[in-house]
């Protein structure tokens, strides 16, 4: 799940090769009296199946050949956490900011940011989340899972969309915790290993997106026979492109132009193949309303419970 989900899984040998292919690709820049510096930052949630290496050299070579045409002067930056790219977009070290939609959630308590544009895969902006198992298993809802194994994608476990999901479920039928409801609770950054452990009856559930879920299928249709949802959360948001709100608009609207044209050039599209999209689009705020109320709904739960364990201590 990656922060972006789409289609494409990005092996660390292809990753290889992308970067010595983009790397010799010729660039023509436009309108060189530009002085606006592109400085993107983004955070390891926003990928799967790659290293961080893999990640920062790939990207870092992509967006100087993507912004060059556009701006002249380009860098990527990776964060580690939310809290050090705002800090950044603070200091002025970064303009724009990548990431899930949970890292923009966040992102907009602590910084002036807004939002542009919002990635999408080959069925639109729209992701869902899946909590899968053996179709042959004896589990057909969230009740049969208590003491089992969960695989679940890594993020930051704070935040992530995967564990907010699973959390509500589990606070909607009086559970606190996964940690005290399930017997294991597995973070895994590959998606080979979330799914197929459960194929394999190595566990008992995983959370994927939809699109990692067809992919899988795709490529083993055993998969697609032999696991099913007894769960699902759609109208998620994918992907969040956002910027300093101090930019001028004529200056957001060429940042927003440069990541709409993606499609239109090679390296274009290997960034976009990189980020396992499909495309950009124009962010219109009724994309985030599913996001924002799975969140909201979690935290007022959340308050329950911690108030319950206040009272019930004193």
């Amino acid at each position: 799940m990656r922060i972006f989900n789409g289609r494409n899984v990005v092996s660390t040998a292809v990753m290889a090769s992308l970067i010595t292919v983009i790397s010799i690709l010729p660039v023509q820049r436009a309108n060189a009296g530009e002085e606006f510096h592109f400085s993107l930052g983004y955070t390891g949630n926003a990928y799967q199946d790659t290293t961080n290496q893999d990640i920062k050299a790939a990207v870092s070579v992509l967006i100087q050949k993507v912004a060059w045409k556009h701006f002249g002067k380009s860098e990527a930056k990776y964060y580690d956490s939310v809290s050090e790219m705002a800090s950044a977009l603070k200091s002025g070290k970064v303009r724009i900011l990548c990431g899930p939609p949970e890292d923009f959630m966040e992102l907009r308590k602590r910084v002036p940011v807004d939002p542009i544009l919002i990635s999408a895969s080959s069925s639109g902006h729209e992701t869902e989340l899946l909590l899968l198992v053996r179709k042959d298993s004896d589990i057909r809802s969230l009740a049969d899972l208590k003491r089992k194994i969960i695989i679940i994608p890594h993020r930051n476990p704070i935040n992530s969309m995967f564990h907010i999901w699973i959390e509500t479920l589990l606070m909607r039928d009086g559970h606190k915790s996964m940690e005290t409801y399930f017997s294991v609770v597995k973070n895994t950054r590959t998606t080979s290993r979330i799914i197929m452990p459960v194929f394999f009856r190595q566990a008992d559930a995983c959370i994927v997106t939809r699109q990692i879920f067809d992919l899988a299928a795709e490529m083993n249709p055993q998969i697609g026979r032999e696991l099913v949802p007894i769960a699902k959360m759609s109208k998620l948001s994918q992907g969040i492109i956002s910027v300093d709100r101090r930019l001028p608009d004529e200056v957001r609207d060429k940042i927003r132009q440069a990541f709409l044209t993606l499609p239109d050039s090679p390296e274009g599209k290997q960034l976009l193949m990189l980020f396992q999209v499909s495309k950009m689009l124009p962010f219109r705020p009724e994309y985030l309303t599913a996001t924002e109320a799975l969140f909201a709904e979690h935290r007022r739960l959340k308050t329950r419970f911690d108030r319950r364990a206040r009272n019930t201590r004193n």
